[in-house]
């Protein structure tokens, strides 16, 4: 239990069925272990960014301020020559050799059709919780591949006012992607990761604003600021999902989860206070998790004795019970995300078990989907981290 962090908002009692049922919502934020952990002693880690294209661009542009230079020295050292010379010599040479005053001729600077992100911005998404940034851990190597787009298409569409009459909306699509090779080196050389974020079937449909006419669409559209721009949108959406992937898979990382514990409303003829004050004490304790998780573990079993007792009195024939199969069913659920907290697996299998095998409607075990993988995840982190 000392590996998780609980921070709780609690949400608004809501009415969920025509029974009074009651349920409190709230935001489980917790620290995951990782599903797979780094060696022993690993504990710091670097980031390194790579852009091929950049690379050629760079080279490119390098080898234009050459030829510059070198344009710019042979003109001045032409013009010398020719300044050199007398006029008649000039004019013979013109006349003769058809030779002219030189001329400086410059070399085309080479366009940046892609964008070029900066390493650092782009190295700082990448938050690996828990651990160090430094030299001599893993090397986390991000290759940013050039950007591909498909020909954009035209469409139109029709508008009808309330009189029926017709206009039109001009835009246009197109389809674009970024992958993304990335790949983890721990410090001895090996490679525990290697990925590419984007398959060869993943592309993203870009859709320009719709213009009054086709000219005015013309008008509006630059093929090198749109892909430019959706370029750094792909990266960014691809840093965050590489991110949230590298923590959950070797970092102890933050999460959250939404919980929610059932009671019931009290009425003249059916008293739940015993619920109402464990799904409040539920609350509180796990309120007390982070800061003081003695405590808050002694209040989750506090509520878990409520439940189990309360349990004990159902009645899974009548349906005017205080305790009928439906509340049954949801007081299961309580204790199951009690014990999960609490990492007592063994008995969260225990309740699944005797829940399955009750009459407890359908309702339970609806609400129950994933619980049991959760568990279980849960459950085999814990083991391999240990």
């Amino acid at each position: 239990m000392k590996h998780f962090t609980l921070a709780l908002a609690a949400l608004a009692f809501q009415t969920v069925s025509a029974q009074n049922i009651q349920r409190l919502g709230i935001q489980v934020e917790y620290i995951s272990r990782p599903s797979e952990p780094f060696p022993s002693g690993v504990t710091s880690y670097t980031v390194v960014v790579n852009q091929s294209y950049r690379d050629q661009y760079e080279a490119e542009l390098e080898q234009w301020e050459i030829d510059t230079q070198l344009a710019q020295e042979t003109y001045e050292s032409e013009m010398e020559a020719y300044n050199s010379k007398g006029t008649g010599a000039k004019v013979l040479e013109r006349a003769l050799l058809d030779e002219r005053k030189p001329q400086l001729l410059l070399p085309a600077k080479p366009d940046q059709v892609e964008y070029v992100f900066d390493p650092g911005i782009i190295s700082s998404k990448i938050d690996m919780q828990g651990m160090t940034r430094m030299e001599g851990g893993v090397v986390v190597t991000l290759e940013i591949q050039s950007f591909e787009d498909s020909p954009p298409e035209d469409g139109k569409q029709e508008i009808k006012d309330k009189e029926g009459n017709v206009s039109y909306r001009y835009f246009r699509t197109m389809k674009y992607r970024q992958p993304i090779r990335f790949t983890v080196e721990l410090p001895d050389g090996s490679v525990v990761l290697d990925e590419v974020l984007t398959n060869s079937e993943n592309y993203t449909i870009y859709t320009s604003d719709k213009y009054t006419s086709k000219s005015a669409l013309n008008k509006a559209w630059n093929p090198m600021v749109v892909a430019k721009r959706l370029s750094r949108m792909s990266v960014e959406a691809s840093t965050i999902a590489m991110n949230s992937i590298l923590n959950d898979r070797f970092c102890f990382s933050k999460k959250t989860r939404p919980m929610t514990i059932y009671h019931a409303k009290t009425k003249k003829k059916v008293d739940y206070t015993d619920l109402n004050n464990a799904a409040l004490d539920m609350k509180i304790a796990m309120g007390k998790y982070l800061d003081q998780p003695d405590e808050s573990a002694a209040g989750i079993r506090t509520c878990v004795a409520v439940w189990e007792q309360v349990l004990g009195e159902a009645d899974y024939e009548n349906k005017k019970a205080r305790i009928n199969a439906k509340m049954a069913g949801l007081l299961y659920l309580n204790l199951i995300n009690a014990n999960i907290w609490l990492e007592d697996y063994d008995r969260v299998d225990e309740l699944f078990d005797a829940m399955r095998r009750l009459d407890v409607k359908k309702s339970a075990e609806g609400t129950a989907e994933g619980l049991d993988t959760f568990s279980d995840e849960q459950r085999r982190r814990k083991d391999i981290n240990s």
